[in-house]
């Protein structure tokens, strides 16, 4: 994750200055806080990814099955979930009603002179 980041981080850099050399100083009111906003976002992610790994591990170690395993892979009955019936058909109508058929091309309407 680190060596990734350093890329992100090093490719923003190397544009930022190519930006500057082809258009000049102008660039750098937009692109300064451009890259800054990338450095910090990249930091911030690289910092949180040890505590969620962590997390990820000890819950691992805890339950033995990943939280994300569907109920039929863990076993259990699939019907009793938030989205169970959810795809399910509900009851149709017995019958159709009438259909009539449609109008003749040169028909007009009902009511019209």
């Amino acid at each position: 994750m680190t060596r990734l980041a350093g890329a992100v981080i090093g490719m923003a850099a190397v544009a930022l200055v190519v930006a500057y050399l082809a258009f000049g100083w102008p660039v750098l009111l937009v692109g300064g806080p451009l890259f800054a906003g990338v450095a910090i976002t990249v930091l911030a992610l690289v910092l949180t990814e040890r505590p969620r790994a962590a997390l990820r591990e000890r819950r691992a170690a805890h339950t033995g099955d990943s939280p994300w395993k569907s109920a039929v892979d863990r076993g259990e009955r699939a019907g009793s979930g938030l989205m169970s019936g959810f795809f399910e058909a509900g009851p149709q109508p017995g019958a159709l009603p009438e259909q009539r058929p449609a109008p003749a091309p040169g028909a007009r309407l009902a009511g019209a002179r």
